[in-house]
């Protein structure tokens, strides 16, 4: 079968006139087998070596209507190939200048091209020639940010990455390279200094993305496309080289008017925010992505967890300008609102959980609470019918747990139990569980976990111990609401968010005393209102919480013989909740066993039995379930 396609796929090239199309349905059964069909042996090789000799000879055949067939096959016929190797088969007679033009016709010769260059980005000299080739480099970033087709773009953008990736000089970091990285690639920076050093591709970046200087031959449109491609490729490489993106090249910075780098550029003067409101909030996403991508990247000064990506936007009045959008100082503008709030809520969410010490040490913390206190103030109507101020429940999540206490201020205390919806659930979930749990590699060495983590984890956990408990006394009836919702199978999603409420408490990493010495500076716990035992764990088996959990958890999850019509999404709704149901039993019972063998004698085995016998079970009983099932389709 595999010869058969092999000779109809030569015939379809070779014999028929050249105005015909190429035979979709062959190329594609040609695609998944020839491949793996022609391999292995000397004869085998030298007919794939000929056959795609023939498919590339066919690409210049301008009388085709339609490439995208043979390229197909030509991408699949290369995989597994070296750089050298493409070199090999002939680097003269591929057109990547020409191949890599922009344009819709363009696409299946763009995607071929892409495929070939790609192959020199594992290995510093390979990228290292590919940087040589300078009309390809630049073919390649003008691809990359002129093309109109998205999936192209991003091919482009990630060739190029790679490329920069592996050629990046050990002493381009600013920090201790990471563990892909070896000390003996022989990257000697030829890719970077292409890109940042040769006029001729740093001019494409100005000439493309420039609104008044740039090319004519691009709309504004097309312009501000480009520009939002490069706001999401500048960061990733800013990670890599900072220092990079400040280099000037001076001719062509003079040209455009600006100074100081491509990151100026960009952050700066590229994007025309007081008329384009939807480019604003690109570039309000850039910052963001910027402060996240650079938060290791050390400034070697004393100042708190700063960073190269933060320290710039401060400088610049950037961090500012968009915290300023968030909390609505000045004018408002309704419009720009609408489309910047989210994304200026999002830029704090990530400067306030990436940066703690900094943003604790300074003003914002007291501004941050005000607002949460405005927008999460809402009556029960507006909490559980209304559309949920997501935004600002991102930001809430997003703080230091110890920046939330008093919690006589504390906007943790607007948030409902009873009138709510999933979104609140699931913040009270992230808030109450404490720091996220940390995978375990061996051999654990302090390098891996340094005891400033540590502090830090501790500080998170002992402050969440600290709001559960506020919390739970200023609304003692939490418990009963959060079981309520969860028995609620008509309402899935808040039924499935009140089972996450439930399994972060028992799952919480609180640091207990026993771990751990809490921080001092947290207010005192109302234990003369509830008990505040050390763990989550113990603290669902205390009341108010154990007249309620316990009990939820013991009963057996819902079939879908008790709803009416029993089939779909119903059915669905009750196996997704009795599922969570059941894993939250079972982690009931594994945190059960540490505190058991932490404190014997104290009844814990008793409990443990009970939630052993309920796991055996499984998820959903089985008991009358034909019968249920029948009964509710004769309804």
């Amino acid at each position: 079968m595999a010869e058969t396609i092999y000779d109809r796929v030569l015939t379809n090239i070779q014999t028929d006139p050249p105005t015909t199309a190429l035979n979709s349905r062959l190329f594609e059964e040609a695609t998944i087998i020839l491949p793996q069909y022609l391999a292995g042996t000397p004869d085998l090789l030298e007919k794939r070596h000929l056959l795609m000799r023939y498919l590339a000879a066919d690409l210049t055949n301008n009388g085709r209507s339609d490439h995208a067939p043979a390229v197909a096959l030509l991408i699949k016929l290369f995989d597994g190939w070296t750089w050298q190797q493409v070199c090999d088969f002939g680097t003269s007679s591929i057109p990547y200048k020409d191949g890599l033009e922009p344009g819709e016709h363009m696409v299946s010769f763009n995607r071929l091209m892409l495929c070939l260059l790609s192959k020199a980005t594992l290995r510093a000299p390979d990228a290292a020639h590919a940087a040589s080739m300078l009309d390809t480099m630049q073919a390649l970033v003008r691809l990359w940010l002129c093309t109109p087709d998205t999936g192209i773009a991003t091919a482009a953008a990630d060739v190029l990455y790679r490329l920069m990736k592996v050629d990046l000089p050990i002493e381009g970091y600013q920090q201790p390279p990471p563990s892909w990285r070896s000390a003996t690639t022989g990257a000697q920076g030829w890719v970077w200094k292409r890109v940042f050093e040769d006029g001729g591709v740093y001019n494409v970046f100005f000439e493309c993305c420039s609104l008044k200087l740039g090319t004519n031959t691009l709309s504004k449109n097309q312009k501000t496309i480009a520009q939002a491609r490069l706001m999401e490729w500048l960061p990733k490489i800013a990670a890599l080289d900072w220092h990079a993106l400040r280099t000037t090249h001076k001719d062509v910075e003079d040209k455009y008017r600006v100074t100081g780098g491509l990151l100026d550029f960009v952050a700066l003067h590229m994007v025309d925010y007081r008329d384009d409101v939807l480019m604003h909030k690109c570039l309000i996403d850039f910052y963001a992505e910027l402060l996240s991508t650079t938060v290791n990247l050390d400034t070697r000064t004393m100042a708190l967890h700063d960073s190269l990506g933060l320290q710039y936007l401060i400088m610049h009045g950037l961090h500012a300008r968009t915290a300023a959008i968030y909390f609505q100082v000045g004018p408002v503008d309704p419009v720009e609102t609408a489309f910047l709030y989210g994304s200026a809520a999002n830029y704090i969410s990530v400067y306030t959980s990436e940066f703690p010490k900094h943003y604790l040490a300074g003003q914002m913390p007291a501004q941050v609470n005000e607002r949460l206190r405005q927008t999460l103030d809402l009556t029960p109507g507006k909490w559980a019918h209304a559309d949920s101020p997501k935004n600002d429940l991102h930001v809430l999540v997003s703080l230091p747990r110890g920046a939330l206490l008093p919690f006589t201020t504390s906007p943790v205390a607007l948030l409902p139990s009873k009138s709510t919806n999933p979104d609140v659930l699931n913040s009270l979930a992230t808030l109450f569980h404490g720091p996220e749990d940390k995978p375990l590699t061996l051999p654990m060495t302090l390098a891996m976990t340094s005891i400033t983590a540590q502090d830090k984890d501790a500080e998170e956990g002992a402050a969440a111990r600290n709001l559960y408990f506020h919390y739970l006394a200023a609304n003692p009836r939490f418990w009963q609401d959060i079981t309520a919702h969860a028995d609620t199978v008509a309402l899935g999603d808040l039924a499935l968010s009140a089972l996450h409420c439930l399994k972060s408490v028992i799952t919480s990493n609180w640091y207990p005393t026993h771990k751990r010495t809490a921080p001092d500076n947290l207010p005192s716990l109302p234990s003369s209102i509830i008990p505040t035992p050390e763990t989550g764990v113990q603290a669902i088996l205390s009341p108010p919480a154990l007249e309620y959990t316990l009990p939820y958890l013991l009963k057996s999850a819902q079939s879908f013989s008790n709803l009416v019509g029993g089939r779909g999404d119903a059915a669905s709704a009750t196996y997704k909740i009795a599922m969570a149901k059941y894993e939250a039993l079972r982690a009931l019972y594994g945190r059960l066993v540490e505190v058991a063998e932490r404190a014997p004698g104290e009844g814990y085995e008793d409990i443990l039995r009970t939630v052993g016998t309920k796991l055996a079970e499984g998820p959903m009983r089985r008991e009358g379930d034909v019968g249920g099932r029948v009964g509710t389709m004769e309804l």
